[in-house]
């Protein structure tokens, strides 16, 4: 890792924009896998090999456990959460209102003004899915949510989606073998989602959300060894 980009913060900056930025960086390796759970953040070797002090270091860490992604514990330090089929289960019990209230809220809140931004943000995940890149389509989903949120204008529910955006990516990196093969499925249900959100149908629009999160959470599943 360069450290530059981690230890010059810009003068405007300073040391909690440092926070933030470590937090991406080591938030962004356990998201996709470089730190699995269980894994000791070390804050010493931490900040040897990101070049930053202490200090940010365990600011940076209070950030990512808020995120749910290490718990800090007295005398042992940092730990990289554990993420099993049970956590899985939980976290989309949780999230697939959240996403189903947003998309309802769209679907009765769009303006011929704020149609483009999804309507790009959809044509990029066609064209990952016409590539076969597989990351980079799933990607687009949060996109996507985010591109729903001014239509929404609700901070409440904007807040609640960001944190939990970063367990739900790290459930698609622990499970994107599993989702190459199905990017096709997941893309037509994301289209007939798109086009009752056009139609102003909240119902169907929803229903199409709980079928993408059904199908989510059967691959994720799948990833650890479990069919159901």
């Amino acid at each position: 890792m360069p450290v530059r980009s981690i230890a010059d913060p810009s003068p405007s900056g300073g040391e909690g924009n440092l926070s933030v930025t470590i937090a991406e960086s080591l938030g962004e390796r356990i998201i996709r896998g470089e730190l699995p759970p269980g894994s000791r953040l070390l804050e010493v070797q931490l900040a040897g090999d990101m070049g930053v002090s202490r200090g940010p270091l365990r600011e940076a860490l209070r950030v990512l456990e808020k995120r749910r992604l290490v718990r800090i514990l007295p005398r042992r330090g940092a730990l990289v959460t554990d993420m099993g089929p049970e956590d899985v289960r939980c976290l989309y019990e949780a999230v697939t209102p959240l996403y189903q209230t947003l998309t309802r809220a769209v679907a009765e809140r769009w303006t011929p003004d704020n149609l483009p931004a999804l309507y790009t943000v959809v044509e990029h995940m066609v064209n990952c899915a016409e590539q076969g890149d597989v990351e980079g389509y799933y990607e687009h989903n949060f996109a996507f949510a985010r591109a729903c949120a001014p239509i929404v204008g609700n901070p409440l529910l904007d807040e609640l989606l960001i944190d939990l955006e970063p367990g739900l990516r790290r459930v698609l990196y622990h499970s994107r073998d599993e989702r190459a093969a199905a990017v096709g499925p997941h893309l037509e249900i994301m289209r007939r989602m798109m086009r009752s959100v056009m139609d102003r149908d909240g119902t169907d629009a929803t229903g199409a959300i709980g079928e993408l999160a059904a199908l989510e959470l059967r691959l994720a599943m799948a990833s650890f060894g479990d069919g159901d």
